[in-house]
């Protein structure tokens, strides 16, 4: 069964978590029909999920299920009851939120390396907002995302010894969520975060990395005023 929650001081944003029992969301491979179908069987309004492709493409919705399907990793709107839909196996689902809008990202390292997350600020910015609260759900952690050295001193750079970690073996591994709450830290915008890893979460959450799945849980998050 998915989660729905609200988060502290934003009632007028609400949010949806699948999770394993609740069937595939890669919009890759699943046909448009039954996307839809399940999208809807959550909260029965238009939703915008993106074709994403780890890069940091946006689109802003100005009509409640425009841009749906559409190739990119940030979408945006301010208008109520659209569904925003981030599809994420290990990647961190992120989400701005405004005093009027959201923003959706889909944040996988390369996204984070690149400046997605500045992109989906400026996205909101660029639209006469500014955020205020952010949100991060399901993703993997530390603990199960051995990396590569090269790779991972790129992140270094980027984000400080906060983004180094170590997995269970006791190997370098990144730490995507410090690389997320570094950079929230930095813009003294509070951050709500589940806390929960998908690569040990084996019993609800798909997993690319640990688990070689190509399934893919969405989380949705949309306004009602």
């Amino acid at each position: 069964m998915p989660a729905y929650f609200q988060i502290p001081n934003c009632s007028s944003v609400n949010f949806v978590v699948s999770q394993r029992a609740d069937g595939d969301f890669n919009s890759d491979v699943v046909d448009a029909v039954a996307l839809d179908s399940r999208r809807r069987a959550f909260i029965d309004l238009p939703w915008t999920q993106l074709r994403e492709i780890h890069g940091i493409d946006a689109h802003w919705v100005d009509r409640a299920g425009e841009c749906d399907g559409e190739l990119g990793d940030i979408v945006g709107t301010a208008q109520n009851h659209a569904v925003l839909g981030i599809w994420v196996g290990d990647c961190a689902p992120v989400i701005l939120i405004g005093e009027r809008s959201i923003v959706g990202v889909h944040a996988g390292w390369r996204g984070l390396r690149d400046g997605v997350l500045d992109a989906a600020v400026s996205l909101m910015t660029q639209n006469g907002d500014q955020v205020i609260q952010g949100f991060v759900g399901p993703h993997i952690h530390q603990c199960c995302y051995q990396f590569g050295e090269h790779d991972l001193q790129t992140m270094v750079d980027r984000f400080g010894l906060t983004a180094r970690g170590v997995d269970q073996m006791g190997c370098d591994a990144l730490n995507v969520a410090a690389c997320i709450r570094q950079f929230f830290a930095t813009r003294n915008i509070p951050l709500f975060e589940t806390e929960e890893c998908t690569g040990c979460l084996s019993d609800k959450y798909f997993s690319h990395r640990v688990r070689g799945e190509r399934e893919r849980h969405i989380v949705g998050v949309w306004r009602t005023s």
